[in-house]
């Protein structure tokens, strides 16, 4: 399905003219109406950790660089992660979000003895410095959400790389909200329709009963309905 065919859909329930065309129109209504398509696809995006949104990225250890740019397609770690390494598996890494702490580190040449890292810069400032062959990993939400490879539509054939109904859904409201119409019911059946989808997204539900152990987590567990 197409964003075109989003549009068509909302337009439909909005009462708005059938439109044919999308972003090579002209006209006032179908140029906000590219905003809004473009505004509710990263509303949705941002909304939640959407698996097809969650990619591995790796930072390769040179010996020299502790600053490592982030993915093109960075939006913003998963929630919970952390960086891994089969070089530190006893002593897993730690985030620091204090400034100051990390400052500290940087001031009095501190080296952590388990890596350390933090955000800042549009970077990933890993300390201490990963030697040649070391590596780490970390889960992270990608922006691409047209076509698997870009953060905006741009054309009318474009895709949706989630859930096309919530497209729909969310391009009702908004345009009813942009237009100050009553939008509580829509609103409400957007928000019904996104709680259903996240439910869908996560896969099994599993109860683990274990421990953890020197950053090690325990994978025997059992599932329970």
């Amino acid at each position: 399905m197409s964003v075109l065919s989003s549009v068509q859909d909302a337009s439909l329930s909005l009462g708005l003219p059938y439109p044919s065309v999308l972003f090579s129109s002209t006209e006032r209504t179908w140029q906000m109406m590219q905003s809004t398509v473009n505004e509710c696809a990263v509303q949705i995006m941002e909304a939640y950790d959407w698996q097809r949104l969650k990619k591995v990225a790796t930072i390769n250890g040179d010996g020299a660089l502790t600053a490592f740019s982030l993915p093109d397609d960075y939006d913003r770690m998963v929630k919970d992660a952390n960086l891994w390494s089969q070089s530190f598996t006893w002593y897993p890494s730690q985030q620091v979000a204090d400034v100051n702490q990390w400052l500290q580190m940087e001031t009095y040449t501190l080296e952590p003895w388990e890596p350390r890292w933090s955000l800042f810069g549009g970077n990933l400032n890993i300390r201490p410095t990963l030697a040649v062959g070391q590596n780490l990993q970390y889960f992270y939400v990608s922006n691409w959400i047209v076509n698997g490879t870009a953060p905006r539509f741009t054309s009318d054939g474009d895709t949706f790389t989630l859930d096309e109904r919530l497209l729909t859904l969310c391009i009702i409201w908004n345009w009813k909200k942009q237009q100050q119409q009553d939008y509580a019911s829509e609103l409400a059946e957007y928000e019904e329709a996104m709680g259903k989808a996240t439910w869908k997204d996560t896969g099994a539900r599993q109860s683990i009963i274990s421990g953890s152990r020197s950053g090690f987590y325990n994978r025997n567990g059992q599932t329970f309905p």
